[in-house]
């Protein structure tokens, strides 16, 4: 699947909205056992406004388009290194989007003179953060009655 990676515009932001809600109610059912009331919570923020001001934030976001410019997937960073959200289409899971995303934040990290990403994984994410590197750090997050594992990595 041929795809090219570009800075998120806020002109996507309905487009990622959809995105990170798919995401979330297609690929997370470990972390919310697809119970929609538990999906609910997690879903709240996801709307176009917010991911307008999340992409004219002060960090770095991402997409990932196909050749007719379909967002496969988005990611953010923080100016600080940390990554509080990488999401993909169901239908582009383990075509190497994740992946693509995941480089272009720990490159923009690197070129800000960062030294370290550090992230929480929801469930369904762990093995693929410890196959790019991340280690677990020992320390948890619980938000929406969900416990997330923080990692970090070398950069």
């Amino acid at each position: 699947m041929p795809y090219t990676v570009e800075r998120a515009s806020s002109a996507d932001s309905h487009e990622i909205a959809l995105l990170l809600r798919a995401s979330i109610i297609e690929l997370c059912g470990l972390d919310h056992g697809d119970n929609p009331d538990r999906y609910k919570a997690w879903l709240k923020n996801k709307t176009a406004p917010n991911v307008e001001s999340w992409i004219d934030g002060p960090g770095a976001a991402f997409v990932v388009q196909d050749q007719v410019k379909r967002i496969l997937g988005f990611a953010m960073g923080t100016p600080k290194g940390h990554i509080p959200l990488m999401y993909v289409l169901p239908d582009a899971r383990l075509t190497g989007v994740s992946k693509t995303l995941m480089r272009a934040l720990e490159d923009t990290f690197r070129d800000r003179g960062l030294d370290e990403a550090h992230l929480s994984s929801t469930l369904t994410a762990e093995r693929f953060y410890k196959s790019l590197g991340y280690a677990e750090t020992g320390e948890t997050k619980t938000q929406l009655d969900m416990t997330f594992r923080c990692f970090k990595k070398g950069l």
